[in-house]
């Protein structure tokens, strides 16, 4: 397997040249089968080399890079590689449920999301199938620090359906986690920050998600 320090070195010293799209993509599927980490600047040249060198795209290599890229939310970088994505692709399967659910994710409709990331799970790309399916814990370990960010308190059924689990084995996990101060059976109170502290704010009944969704970018940054 091509080593971190290569990939270091061929984004150094390699102007977007076709001949690194090998190391790149064997990279990329290291990353795509969780043995090596995101790497973001990997995944960006390849696909910028697939299309400045439309010969040697892989539709399905992009399909898994848009899907690493998406599970970085609430970092911007999916939205920086779509800029790199042919229309056509963008507009075919996976590449479109995937910007389906990162549209989902940004707007912080997250019911709606993972009914949408459902279909990645079960994809007939069976290395998509398994990185949308790995990835559900990093995806409610980010889902759950959106709701902090805005909220001191909210009920855990609500958690809960955010992050689509069962409530029982929830409140034994989010106690555990660095945002989440306390829970229990009815209500799950997270660590005070400068942001959820100073606007008071507890989850009110019928308060939509997308009210917290302008304050991600704070996050991105």
């Amino acid at each position: 397997m091509v080593s971190e320090s290569e990939i270091t070195d061929l984004l150094t010293n390699e102007s977007y040249n076709p001949h690194s799209v090998p190391q790149l993509e064997e990279h990329l599927m290291a990353q795509v089968r969780g043995e090596a980490p995101y790497m973001a600047d990997s995944v960006r040249r390849l696909v910028k080399l697939y299309q400045l060198f439309p010969e040697t795209s892989q539709p399905e290599n992009i399909g898994r890079a848009c899907l690493m890229a998406a599970l970085e939310y609430p970092n911007t970088d999916h939205l920086a590689l779509g800029y790199m994505v042919p229309p056509t692709i963008a507009a075919t399967e996976p590449c479109a449920t995937i910007q389906k659910c990162s549209s989902l994710l940004e707007a912080c409709q997250f019911a709606q999301f993972w009914e949408t990331y459902e279909t990645l799970k079960s994809s007939n790309d069976a290395e998509l199938s398994a990185l949308a399916t790995r990835s559900v814990p990093g995806v409610q370990k980010s889902i759950l620090s959106a709701l902090a960010l805005s909220y001191k308190q909210a009920p855990t059924k609500t958690v809960c359906e955010a992050l689509k689990v069962d409530k029982v084995d929830a409140v034994v996990a989010l106690k555990y986690t660095e945002v989440v101060q306390s829970a229990d059976a009815n209500v799950v109170t997270f660590v005070p920050t400068v942001d959820n502290t100073k606007r008071e704010r507890v989850y009110q009944e019928n308060m939509d998600f997308a009210s917290i969704s302008t304050l991600m970018a704070k996050i991105a940054q």
